[in-house]
C-alpha cells in the first residue's frame, strides 16, 4: 500500500482547486445572465456586484479566474515533478 505524504495531498488539493477555478467563469456567466430578475438584483447591489453588468468587468473576472486556475495547476504539476 502506498504511503500518502502530506505534500502529495496538498499538491492534489491545489490541482483540484485549479480545475474548479478554470470552470468557474462559465458558472459565473450563468449566474449573472441566467435570469433577468437575478441580473437586475445583482447589478443594483453594492460594489463589486454593480459592476457585473459591464462587459469589461466580466471579461476581467473571466480572464483573471482562468489565469489563477492555470497558475494553480502549473504549481501543482511542478510540485509533483519536484517530488519525484
Amino acid at each position: 500500500m502506498r504511503k500518502i505524504r502530506i505534500i502529495d495531498l496538498i499538491s492534489d488539493t491545489i490541482l483540484g482547486l485549479g480545475l474548479i477555478i478554470i470552470v468557474s467563469p462559465v458558472f459565473l456567466f450563468w449566474f449573472i445572465h441566467g435570469d433577468y430578475e437575478r441580473y437586475k438584483w445583482l447589478i443594483s447591489g453594492p460594489y463589486p456586484f454593480n459592476s457585473f453588468g459591464g462587459g469589461p468587468f466580466q471579461l476581467f473576472m473571466g480572464i483573471g479566474l482562468l489565469l489563477i486556475g492555470f497558475l494553480l495547476i502549473a504549481v501543482s504539476l511542478a510540485t509533483k515533478k519536484y517530488i519525484r
